[in-house]
């Protein structure tokens, strides 16, 4: 006699469970899982799209040819998306503009004249895509430049790569008005909901740790109209957190990131948003590890930031008490030798 599945007295929804957990631990359990059956395969295939890395040209074209073979809805499965293949550009494009739902987007391809790259398709959209929230820009995306209209305007998370020499190459398009902005930072102006902000950089004497520092004090800053409801045009964002990526020889590395934290701690109030690490080896591995993980990029700086916050106010706390109350106490002494 035949032995019963041991999943057919199972409800769905537990058996559900079962399959995602073990799908999501793994991509080649996940990919096994769909050669299951037609209905697991139903439940499992969304999630092999859920984070999307596409390192080579043969690895684009074979997406591009996947998502063709799918209902065009499928495509909204990919909520992490990393592009390092240097093109072709056409599968690049076709990528992006069919993949609306992305929340973390990796860019590892050249942005110079790209910004068509983030214009959706008239026949879907009259707008500016509201998509993804998060956005890396790692290695040759910056080399040549970039405009933020390769950018989402509703990004909230953006890392890019500064380069080293600062009047050789400008990342950013135009400066703060009124400002000897030589690296552009007032482009970020236009980047209203941006709230994270990763700079990779690497020490030189070029553009040192101490001109970086009141670069990035000048963006910290906070708004001088912070009751307004709606911001100004070219205003700065309300950036939350500002982490600085140090790249360079281990010794340097460490220097400049005990120098950047160290104005930060002496500096106080918003400045103790800017917060200096490490680089690691690999800032694509480090996307990937952190949307796969769940573990985000900015966790362990938001931590510090969080922590600073917190010994700064108890410092000012224990400064009001240990204050002492001088007039009241001599009145009252007053008013004890009088009667």
């Amino acid at each position: 006699m035949a032995q019963p599945f041991i999943f057919s007295q199972l409800p769905p929804e537990l058996l559900l469970n079962i399959f995602e957990h073990a799908a999501v631990g793994d991509m080649k359990t996940a990919r096994q899982l769909t050669l299951v059956s037609s209905w697991i395969r139903h439940w499992i295939e969304p999630l092999l799209y859920h984070t999307v890395v596409l390192s080579t040209a043969p690895a684009l074209r074979s997406f591009v040819y996947a998502l063709e073979q799918k209902p065009s809805q499928f495509a909204h499965h990919v909520k992490n998306l990393g592009i390092f293949a240097l093109g072709p550009m056409e599968s690049i494009e076709h990528v992006l503009h069919a993949c609306t739902a992305v929340d973390s987007l990796a860019c590892g391809f050249t942005l110079a004249n790209t910004a068509q790259l983030q214009t959706p398709h008239p026949e879907t959209s009259d707008h500016a895509p509201d998509f993804p929230k998060e956005q890396h820009l790692l290695g040759i995306a910056c080399r040549d430049g970039w405009d933020t209209s390769a950018v989402s305007p509703a990004v909230t998370h953006l890392r890019v790569h500064l380069p080293s020499q600062p009047n050789a190459v400008a990342p950013f398009a135009r400066p703060y008005p009124g400002t000897e902005d030589a690296l552009g930072w007032g482009v970020l102006s236009s980047l209203q909901a941006l709230t994270h902000l990763a700079v990779v950089y690497r020490p030189s004497q070029a553009y040192p740790t101490k001109s970086l520092f009141t670069d990035l004090q000048h963006l910290i800053l906070p708004r001088q109209s912070e009751d307004e409801a709606k911001p100004k045009p070219n205003q700065r964002p309300r950036l939350q957190l500002i982490l600085v990526q140090v790249v360079g020889l281990a010794s340097s590395q460490r220097v400049a990131v005990e120098r950047l934290n160290s104005e930060a701690l002496m500096a106080g109030g918003s400045s103790l948003k800017i917060v200096a690490e490490r680089a690691p080896s690999s800032a694509t591995v480090q996307w990937e590890e952190s949307v796969r993980s769940g573990k985000s990029v900015w966790q362990d700086a938001e931590g510090v930031v969080k922590e600073r916050v917190a010994k700064e106010a108890a410092r000012r706390e224990a400064g009001k008490q240990s204050t002492p109350k001088t007039c009241e106490r001599d009145h009252t002494l007053i008013s004890t030798t009088v009667y």
